[in-house]
This record gives structure tokens, sequence and C-alpha cells, in this order.
């Protein structure tokens, strides 16, 4: 039986709004990591998500979450980077009131409060060395100790975490724990980087676009978009911030542009040095050439599965493969 908890503090019942949460792309790389994560959210099993900061992990987070049998049950989001350490064992694992000189009351902290429900632990590598021990007991043992307590706490949580480190060489050096490490890493799920799916990035600026303008659609505000140049554009950087880079560098344009329909010559990031001397033209048929032939060989060079991804004709990509040179024989 669970030990009672006083005076709950609402402001701690803080489960995310279930929307919002959309991931946009139709990219193989990225249906799979949907699959994935459809497979993933069958489990209670913990779940680490790993990528790039600003590939979309939180995203993915609340999608496993919603696709679970949680779904009805809080989602509690923390940031382990943003709490002081002098805090973060009482902001997850809760105090009573007294357990030190600022409690002034009773306090449930994150676990309790996540209790049938799932806890999202964003930037898991941030978590001091010294609060690892309690949060693998947490996850073992399904039991808290609030702070100033002799009586545990038994829950019920599924815990998601994400790190944009290289959490096994965060091992290797000692700053995280091994045993723990391997508790939260049962199921794990990667997340590519923008540079490895391009392609998506038309359906992006679509997306963001009307976002902009539904957020704005009460000041009177058009509903900008960019022109084929200018989504062609796009593909000459690779986004090392990702979608969120994506995200607030449309935001700037579709701020600052006096146009409904912006052009390439709005864009004005700093292109990939490789590309930087090439025509736009043969800029993007660089891009399709790898992307073909990656999608090919993935495919075990089958050209009518190949086409079937890229959603194309057969014959459309035979003639792709011919105009872009691409060598049918590099399988070998």
């Amino acid at each position: 039986m669970k030990s009672k908890v006083s005076k709950i503090d609402p402001k701690f019942d803080d489960s995310l709004e279930k929307n919002n949460y959309e991931i946009i792309g139709s990219s193989k790389v990225i249906a799979d990591c949907k699959n994935n994560a459809l497979k993933i959210a069958k489990s209670d099993a913990p779940v680490l998500i790993t990528g790039e900061s600003g590939t979309g992990k939180e995203l993915f987070a609340n999608f496993i979450f919603k696709e679970s049998k949680r779904n009805q049950e809080p989602f509690i989001q923390i940031n382990c980077a943003a709490l002081p350490d002098s805090m973060i064992e009482a902001e997850l694992f809760g105090h009573v009131k007294g357990a030190f000189t600022d409690a002034v009351s009773d306090r449930k902290g994150k676990f309790i409060a996540a209790d049938n429900g799932t806890i999202f632990l964003d930037e898991i590598c941030e978590l001091p060395v010294h609060v690892q021990p309690r949060l693998l007991r947490v996850i073992e043992n399904n039991l808290v100790d609030r702070l100033g307590s002799d009586t545990p706490y038994r829950i019920n949580v599924r815990v998601i975490s994400a790190t944009n480190r290289n959490i096994k060489e965060e091992v290797r050096t000692g700053n995280f724990r091994k045993d723990l490490f391997y508790r939260l890493n049962v199921l794990s799920l990667h997340i590519p980087p923008l540079r490895e799916h391009k392609n998506d990035i038309p359906e992006l600026v679509k997306y963001f676009s009307a976002r902009e303008f539904e957020q704005g659609e009460e000041n009177n505000k058009e509903n900008k978009t960019l022109n084929n140049d200018a989504i062609n554009k796009l593909f000459l950087y690779d986004w090392p911030g990702n979608v969120r880079e994506l995200k607030n560098y449309l935001k700037r344009l579709f701020i600052t542009s006096n146009s409904q329909i912006i052009g390439q010559e709005s864009i004005d990031f700093e292109v990939n040095e490789e590309n930087s001397s090439l025509t736009l033209k043969n800029a993007i048929n660089k891009f399709k050439k790898k992307y073909i032939i990656d999608i090919l060989s993935a495919n075990n060079w089958n050209q009518s599965k190949t086409a079937a991804v890229l959603d194309i004709q057969r014959t459309y990509l035979s003639r792709l493969i011919k105009e872009l040179e691409i060598d049918v024989k590099i399988k070998e």
C-alpha cells in the first residue's frame, strides 16, 4: 500500500498538453523512427532516445506517450540540465515539511506526480553523479524516498529519457553510471539529424508556414510561404541545429519579409563550403543522386522497391538513374 503524501503541491501537477507535438516528415528515415516508436509505445520498459540537439527527441517522447496504454495518465517532463544541484533531489523525489530550511510544506516531486503515467527525463546526461544511485533505485524498485521521510512511496512509472551526448562515452569516462545506463537503455530510439532527411524540408516549410499563420491570424498576418527556388536553396545548408534551427530561421523570414511569397534572395545563410561553388541545379542534383543511391542500397538495389519508397514511377526512377549517372553496378 502507498504511504500517503500530505499537502501535495498543485504546481507540480504539470502534465504536458497532449497536442502541438506533431511529427512532420514522410522520408524513409522518419517513417522508420515512427514505426520503431510505435513498437516501443506498446511496452512499459524504459526507453532512451538519442540524437543531436534540435532533432525532435521531445516530440518522439510525447509520441510514444500518446500511443501508449498510459496516455490518459500524467506525462511529466523535466529538463535535468535546468535543475540546480542543490534542489535536484527535492525536485525529482520530493520532500516532507522540515526536511531542510526552505521545506515549509510537503512536496511530492516529479516521480510521484507521474505515478501511473510517464516521466520524461530530458538531457539525462546532465544528472549529477551523486543523484544517479537514487534514480537507479527508483527505476529498479519502484520506490521513492522523499527527503526527510522514513517511509518509501511505491510508484508505477514508465521512464523515457533522452540525451544529445554520446552516453556510452559518458559511461566510459565515469560521468554516468554503467548500471543506470543499462536500466535506462532497455529500449532505444535514435533520431537522425535533418541533414540525413533533407527531402522533408518542403513539408516542414509548409507546416511551419501554416503554424505561423494560425498563431498570427487574429492580428491579420498574411500566410507567407517560400517559392520553389527558396525551398531548393534550403537544401544547400546542413542545418547543424536541425529542425529547431530550420523552424526558427523560417519564423524570422516570415516576420521580416514584406512579401507573401518569399524568394531565394531572402535566404541569407552561409552554404556548405563543399557546395558553395555549385549552381543551384547542380547542388540539387547532387543531393538527389546521393539520396537515390542511399535508398537503392537500403533496398538491395531493387529498383521497384526503391521507386515505391520514393513514391515515384519505376520508369521515372530509371530515367533519374540515367540522368544522374548513377552506376547501378556500385552494389558489386
